[in-house]
């Protein structure tokens, strides 16, 4: 995969707009409880969103999903990508990527060593990890989308397939973020946002073309 800039937390036509102007690569849809920027597949549909993204690749996110549902929002955006942020097992992302036949992103948050350790069951199970900063208890169930930073240097080691990078990104740190690891794709949802949910055209903007600044392209 070469480098690219995902824009997730989407939930309207002129969120989806401002990515696509904005160069970004893939967009990601939040299909899970609990989250100020979940979508309904109904709403997606209805909406047109995969014929609004159909020039980026567009990612369906999940918690923990039932297979009815992944497959009614996979088809409400037209996804070619699909991200596991619950606690899908190894056993659980085999048979979702057989059931959809999608390149499946597994989402891991990662506070320290362990972490790292444990994400690597899934090398042979899935195409992609997403590494982000571990929920805490406080969150009242969130999975991603905090604005939390974690520890990047805690990936140096890191034998695996590549790998997304997420948690607390914004145009203050995304520079630092690139240079220290090796993310295959930076993606960005609360640090493109003026609060929980609503995305800022020039924001985004700005974030791409530093990231991109910052990939040397």
């Amino acid at each position: 995969m070469t480098y690219k800039i995902k824009i997730c937390g989407l939930s309207s036509l002129a969120q989806i707009d401002m990515a696509v102007r904005s160069g970004a690569d893939m967009a990601g849809f939040i299909f899970a409880d609990p989250s100020p920027r979940k979508i309904e597949p109904s709403e997606a549909k209805e909406l047109s969103f995969s014929d609004a993204a159909k020039d980026i690749d567009r990612v369906a996110v999940f918690v923990n999903p039932i297979n009815d549902f992944l497959e009614e929002a996979i088809d409400s955006i037209d996804a070619n990508f699909v991200q596991l942020h619950g606690d899908e097992t190894v056993t659980r992302c085999l048979d979702i990527k057989a059931l959809t036949g999608l390149p499946i992103i597994k989402s891991m948050g990662i506070s320290n060593i362990m972490d790292i350790k444990n994400a690597q069951q899934y090398n042979s199970c899935v195409d992609y990890l997403l590494f982000d900063a571990k929920p805490d208890t406080n969150n009242g169930g969130q999975r991603g989308g905090l604005n939390k930073v974690f520890d990047w240097s805690i990936l140096n080691d890191w034998d695996g397939p590549d790998y997304f990078l997420s948690g607390g990104l914004n145009i203050n740190n995304v520079r630092k973020a690139v240079q220290m690891t090796k993310a295959k794709v930076i993606d960005v949802s609360s640090g493109v946002e003026t609060e929980p949910g609503i995305k800022n055209n020039k924001m985004i903007k700005d974030f791409v073309e530093t990231t991109r600044s910052a990939y040397g392209k």
